[in-house]
């Protein structure tokens, strides 16, 4: 016995060393190759996280705190393994398509199983086709001829209670121009939301992609504009109670296959005429709206407001008009700084899109630009309703005529 005591060391101390890849090179390869298939998608890999935090940096760098964000997704990633590995007989399922069942007979959206969830999105080795501060979105297939976006909460008591809020606001919403809610699980720690699937990718990308993607014309960014204000005054004057999105931005803008604007994000939304803010982390609560696009009067009082959502909507219309970002990756500088000086001269010329090329209304760029000046405006007194926004955008620019045809029709999008 005393002769193999100094062998049995020596494998201890290799495992120890070694951890589990010593383990897993005496597996059989099928099965190591089968668990490490199923397992790697739960993570995102390394230049996903890379990507991650350079996105949230760059869109929503008051709203989320790095460290937090990386133990969010370590830990959300560790919950749906762990449940993966308790749950074989319902990760079996995901290896057959997805099935979806009869929509309820309203279109109301419909409360999902979480074997469902899995099945639609492979066990969630679909692909992810966003993210957010707390949560996921992967795509998704609920039938051979219907895709979906499946956006998944990270779990932990406060964002449950932060998704359940967000649920509450869709669930009352119905409008051709707000992202569709189609279902919801909320029978685990994570909670699922699945909305229809936007495949021309989101507003952001298209204005600021590169070289490869093709510039909008004017005639589109303004359907696009109109588009969105009629689903922010539906927010503000359409719904009871009334809704403050509180994060207006490109980036939450989606375009459908028609290139149609679907208002995404409801994760910092409220029912009531105004909500106040959180200031800190004893709050509980980040500031909403994001750099560039948030309401300086909202930063100043913590107040959101109809006013506040109005004034990041006008730094979109300038975001649309000049093709410019809300705050610039080179020197830091916001839109509004930069274009109302100029505008402020009479030099509308000056800040239109370069890539129009002639290609556009100069009358209706004035319009739009002034518009976009009023909602801005340092004082929200100032500032029109979005159903006056709406108003102007529809009798002044008839490049939505050529845009959106016979759908301008507003009394058929309610």
């Amino acid at each position: 016995m005393q002769s193999k005591r100094p062998a049995v060391w020596h494998i201890y101390t290799q495992l120890i060393q070694e951890g589990s890849s010593a383990k897993n090179q005496q597996q059989n390869p099928s099965k190591r190759r089968r668990r490490e298939e199923k397992r790697e998608p739960i993570l995102p890999p390394l230049p996903l996280l890379a990507s991650l935090g350079e996105s949230i940096d760059r869109s929503a760098g008051t709203m989320f705190q790095g460290c937090g964000l990386f133990a969010c997704v370590s830990r959300r990633g560790a919950d749906v393994r762990k449940r993966g590995e308790a749950g074989a007989a319902s990760s079996r399922v995901a290896a057959e398509p997805a099935v979806w069942e009869e929509e309820e007979a309203d279109g109301a959206a419909r409360q999902m199983a979480w074997a469902e969830v899995e099945s639609a999105t492979g066990a969630f080795s679909s692909r992810v086709i966003g993210h957010g501060g707390f949560s996921t979105v992967y795509l998704a297939s609920l039938s051979s001829a219907r895709l979906a976006a499946v956006k998944v909460h990270c779990s932990s008591e406060r964002l449950h209670r932060a998704f359940r809020q967000e649920l509450d606001v869709l669930l009352s919403l119905r409008h051709p121009h707000i992202v569709r809610l189609l279902g919801y699980c909320d029978e685990r720690d994570e909670g699922v939301l699945v909305f229809e699937y936007a495949p021309n990718g989101d507003l952001h990308q298209r204005l600021h992609g590169g070289d490869d993607t093709a510039p909008l014309p004017w005639s589109r960014r303004v359907a696009i504009a109109f588009q969105v204000a009629t689903a922010l005054e539906y927010l503000h004057e359409g719904s009871s109670p009334a809704v403050i999105h509180g994060d207006i931005k490109a980036s939450n803008v989606l375009l459908d296959g028609n290139m149609d604007a679907k208002l995404c994000d409801f994760g910092f939304a409220h029912s009531g005429v105004s909500t106040t803010a959180g200031r800190g982390r004893s709050s509980g609560r980040a500031i909403m709206g994001s750099p560039g696009y948030v309401d300086p009067q909202l930063l100043r009082t913590g107040v959101a407001n109809k006013e506040s959502d109005v004034y990041s909507f006008g730094v979109l219309l300038l975001e649309l008009v000049t093709g410019r970002e809300a705050v610039c990756r080179e020197t830091g500088c916001r839109l509004t700084a930069v274009v109302c000086p100029t505008v402020s001269e009479g030099n509308v010329a000056d800040v239109v899109d370069r890539s129009f090329t002639g290609k556009y209304s100069a009358d209706e760029a004035t319009v739009v630009v002034e518009l976009a000046m009023r909602c801005v405006s340092d004082t929200p007194g100032l500032r029109p309703s979005m159903a006056d926004v709406v108003h102007v955008l529809q009798e002044k620019t008839t490049a939505l005529i050529s845009a959106v045809g016979s759908r301008l029709d507003r009394r058929i999008m309610f």
